[in-house]
C-alpha cells in the first residue's frame, strides 16, 4: 500500500479533542465560608479571649480601686490624728491662759490694790509663751494695766495695730520664727512656712468696779510647729476656726498668703458644726484647692482644727501605681490577643487546608468524569467517522468536504482516484487547482491564476454545468461545486468507468491498532441513513 493511501487514511479519521475551557467548573467553596466545627472553635476562642481580656480590666479595675481607698483611708488617718493632736494641744493652751487669768482674777478679789501686771510679767512665763499680751480695761474697754506700757490708756485691739497679729509671718520647718525674714531663702533650716494668726481674746471679769476685766491675747505656738512636723506635703494648710460665726483666727501653709477668712457658708463648715471630728474632700473655702480635710473640735470651746492635705500629693502613689496596673493589664491584653490570634491563625490554617482538599477531590473527580466522557465521545466519534468513511468509500462517485476556509478536510477514494493529483489535509483549494494545471489535466491555460480564480469561483458558487476533466481510465469526469448551510462546501466528482473499494491498511503501532478495528466493525456495520 503506497505512502499516500496510509497518510489519507490517517487524515481521514476523525479526533475529537476538549480544550480546558470545554470543563465544567467545580463549585468552589466561598473563602469568607467556614465548616460549622471551625466557626464554633473560632467564636468559642474569640469569645474566651474577650471574657479574659475583660476580666484582667476587672479585676486591674479593682484592684486600683482598693489600692485608691487604701492611700486614702492611711491620710484620713494621719490628717484626723494630726487634727486631733492639734486639738488638744490648742485646748491645754486655752486652759493654760484660763488658769492665769483665774489667779489674777483671785489676787484682785482679795486685793486689787496688790495687783501690778508690769511688776508680776516675770511670774507667767508658761502664760506669755502663748500669749503676746497680759492687760486690765475698765467698764470703757481701756486699758488700765498691761505688760506693755505703750498699750496703757488706748483701747482693747487698738494697741495692737502694730502687732504681726492678722499679718503674714514665716516660720522654719522647725516651726520657730524666722529672726530675718530678707534671709529665708538661704537659711539652711529649709523652705520658709507661711502662717497668719488674726487676734484672739480670752477675757474673765472682775468682781470690782463694775465692768471691768482681766485678758490674755491668744496666738498658738504649736500650730506651726505640728504643721512643720506633720510634713503633708506641697501646699498642705493647717487652721483654727471659731465655730459660732465660721471666722478664720488662724491659717498655717500656702493658703495664709491670701486666705478667704469667712467660711460660715461652706459645706466644711456645715460638717464642723454637725460633728465633733470628721473627714471632707473637696476645694478647701480659703484658696479654691483641691484638698482631703479632717477636723476636730477643741473639747469645751467654740473652735475647731482643720487639717488638709493636697489630694494631689495624697494620691500621688495611687496614680504611680494604677499607672503601673494599667501597663500590665495593656500588656497581657496584648498577649492574649496575640495568643488568641495565633489559635485563630491555626484554626483558618486547617479550615484552608480541608477547603483545598475538598476542593482537590471535587476536582479530581470532576477530572474523571470529564475524562470518561471524553473517552465515550472519542469513540462515538471513532464509530462516526468511520460510518461516515464507509459512507463515502461506498459510493461511485469522488466526494470531498471542505471547511470555511477553503481547505481540504475530509475525502473518499474515489476522489483520491479521479482528482489526479497528490491530495494532503487541509490543501486550499486554490493550491489543488494549481497542481491540476500544473499536471495537464486541463490543457493548456493562457493565464493560469485567471483559470484557476475562474474554476473556483465556478465550484464556490455551485454551478450545474460544473468543470470537466480527463479520468484515469480516460473517461471525462465532471467537478461540481456544492455549497454547505454551515459553511465551506463539497466537491463532486462524477463519471468514473468502473468503481474500487477502498484498501483497508494494516496497524502500524498500537494506537493506531484500535482505530482500525472500529472502521473494520464501523464497516461491517449497518449505516443508518
Amino acid at each position: 500500500m503506497s505512502d499516500k493511501f496510509k497518510r489519507r487514511r490517517r487524515t481521514g479519521s476523525t479526533a475529537v479533542r476538549f480544550r480546558p475551557s470545554q470543563l465544567v467548573p467545580v463549585e468552589s467553596v466561598p473563602a469568607a465560608k467556614m465548616g460549622k466545627a471551625e466557626l464554633a472553635a473560632g467564636g468559642a476562642v474569640s469569645i474566651a479571649a474577650l471574657a479574659l481580656i475583660a476580666l484582667i480590666w476587672i479585676v486591674t479595675g479593682r484592684v486600683v480601686q482598693d489600692q485608691n481607698a487604701e492611700i486614702r483611708d492611711r491620710a484620713e488617718q494621719a490628717l484626723v490624728g494630726q487634727a486631733a493632736t492639734v486639738a488638744e494641744t490648742i485646748g491645754h493652751e486655752l486652759s493654760l491662759i484660763d488658769q492665769s487669768l483665774s489667779i489674777i482674777q483671785d489676787a484682785w478679789k482679795a486685793d486689787s490694790d496688790s495687783v501690778n501686771l508690769a511688776k508680776w510679767e516675770k511670774q507667767f512665763p508658761a502664760l506669755l509663751a502663748v500669749a503676746d499680751d497680759l492687760f486690765i480695761a475698765d467698764d470703757q474697754h481701756i486699758i488700765r494695766q498691761d505688760i506693755l506700757p505703750s498699750a496703757i490708756g488706748q483701747g482693747v485691739g487698738a494697741a495692737y495695730v502694730a502687732f504681726p497679729h492678722g499679718s503674714l509671718e514665716e516660720y522654719q520647718s522647725d516651726g520657730t520664727k524666722f529672726k530675718d525674714s530678707l534671709l529665708l531663702q538661704g537659711d539652711a533650716s529649709g523652705s520658709p512656712i507661711d502662717a497668719r494668726q488674726f487676734l484672739m481674746y480670752i477675757v474673765r471679769p472682775l468682781d470690782h468696779p463694775k465692768g471691768w476685766l482681766v485678758g490674755a491675747s491668744y496666738r498658738s505656738t504649736e500650730l506651726p510647729k505640728l504643721f512643720a512636723e506633720a510634713s503633708f506635703g506641697y501646699n498642705a494648710l493647717a487652721a483654727l476656726v471659731d465655730t459660732r460665726r465660721g471666722i478664720v483666727q488662724a491659717v498655717i501653709g500656702p493658703a495664709a498668703r491670701r486666705p478667704k477668712t469667712d467660711l460660715s457658708k461652706s459645706i466644711l463648715f456645715d460638717m464642723i458644726a454637725r460633728s465633733e471630728a470628721g473627714t471632707w474632700l473637696g476645694e478647701s473655702e480659703m484658696d479654691g484647692v483641691q484638698r482631703l480635710h479632717a477636723f476636730h473640735r477643741v473639747a469645751h470651746r467654740d473652735m475647731a482644727v482643720i487639717v488638709a492635705a493636697n489630694w494631689a500629693e495624697v494620691m500621688a502613689p495611687a496614680a504611680s501605681l494604677s499607672a503601673g496596673a494599667h501597663s500590665l493589664a495593656l500588656v497581657a491584653s496584648a498577649l492574649v490577643l496575640a495568643v488568641g490570634g495565633i489559635v485563630l491563625g491555626q484554626l483558618y490554617g486547617l479550615r484552608t487546608n480541608a477547603r483545598k482538599k475538598r476542593v482537590a477531590e471535587r476536582n479530581k473527580k470532576e477530572l474523571d468524569r470529564l475524562r470518561g466522557e471524553e473517552s465515550a465521545l472519542m469513540a462515538r466519534a471513532a464509530l462516526y467517522g468511520a460510518r461516515l468513511q464507509a459512507v463515502l468509500n461506498g459510493t461511485t462517485d469522488g466526494l470531498a468536504l471542505f471547511d470555511s476556509g477553503l481547505r481540504l478536510v475530509q475525502w473518499n477514494y474515489p476522489f483520491f482516484r479521479g482528482i489526479g493529483i497528490e491530495v494532503r489535509q487541509d490543501m486550499p483549494l486554490d493550491t489543488m487547482l494549481r497542481l491540476q494545471i500544473a499536471s495537464g489535466l486541463f490543457g493548456s491555460a493562457g493565464e493560469p491564476e485567471l483559470e484557476i480564480s475562474r474554476r473556483s469561483g465556478l465550484l464556490r458558487s455551485g454551478d450545474a454545468d460544473g468543470l470537466p476533466q480527463p479520468g484515469p481510465d480516460g473517461e471525462t469526469l465532471i467537478l461540481r461545486g456544492l455549497p454547505i448551510a454551515e459553511g465551506g462546501f463539497m466537491l463532486i466528482l462524477n463519471g468514473l468507468a468502473r468503481w474500487e473499494p477502498a484498501p483497508v491498511p494494516p496497524a502500524e503501532d498500537e494506537r493506531e491498532a484500535p482505530m482500525a478495528v472500529d472502521a473494520a466493525v464501523a464497516a461491517a456495520a449497518a449505516i443508518e441513513w
